[in-house]
C-alpha cells in the first residue's frame, strides 16, 4: 500500500475548486460491504442491513488512487463508526492520521504574495478571479487552436 505524502496533491493545490479548501486533505476514507460465505452459526451477526451475508471493509486512499490503509473482517451487521473507532484504537494495523504538526507544508511556502493575496480574498473576490482564469485559458486553448489550423 502507498504511503501518505507530505505536500498539498497537484489537484487541489492546481485547482480553485478545491484550494484552500482541500488543502489539508490527505485522501479519502469509505466503508464498503464484500459479500461473505460465512459458516452457519455465525452466519446471523454477518448479515448487513439489506438482508446479505458480508463483510464490512473499511478502506483509504491518497489522491492518486493507491490504497493507503484497508481494515477487512468486521461483520455485516457492524455500524462503520464501529468499524473506523476499531482502525483508530486497534494495537496493529491502526490507522494512522497525520496530525496538522506532522505535515510539511512545502507548497504553502512556495506561494508568491499575489497568490497569497488572492487566498484571503472574500468569495466574491475569488470567484471574479476563477472566472477571470478561466476566460484567459479558454482564450489561449481558441488562439492555439487557430494558430495549428492555419
Amino acid at each position: 500500500m502507498a504511503k501518505p505524502g507530505l505536500a498539498i496533491p497537484t489537484k487541489i493545490k492546481d485547482s480553485t475548486r478545491f484550494y484552500p479548501y482541500f488543502k489539508d486533505c490527505v485522501g479519502a476514507i469509505d466503508g464498503t460491504h464484500i459479500l461473505a460465505m460465512i459458516p452457519g452459526q455465525d452466519t446471523a451477526s454477518y448479515r448487513n442491513r439489506k438482508g446479505q451475508i458480508s463483510q464490512n471493509v473499511l478502506a483509504a486512499c491518497n489522491f492518486d488512487l493507491e490504497f493507503t490503509y484497508v481494515l477487512s473482517g468486521w461483520e455485516g451487521s457492524a455500524h462503520d463508526a464501529k468499524v473506523l473507532q476499531d482502525a483508530l484504537t486497534r494495537n496493529t494495523n491502526k490507522l494512522v492520521v497525520p496530525e496538522e504538526d506532522d505535515v510539511e507544508e512545502t507548497n504553502v511556502d512556495q506561494i508568491n504574495d499575489e497568490e497569497e493575496e488572492q487566498l484571503h480574498c472574500t468569495q466574491e473576490q475569488q470567484r471574479v478571479l476563477a472566472n477571470t482564469w478561466r476566460a484567459n485559458i479558454a482564450a489561449s486553448m481558441w488562439t492555439d487552436a487557430m494558430n495549428m489550423g492555419s
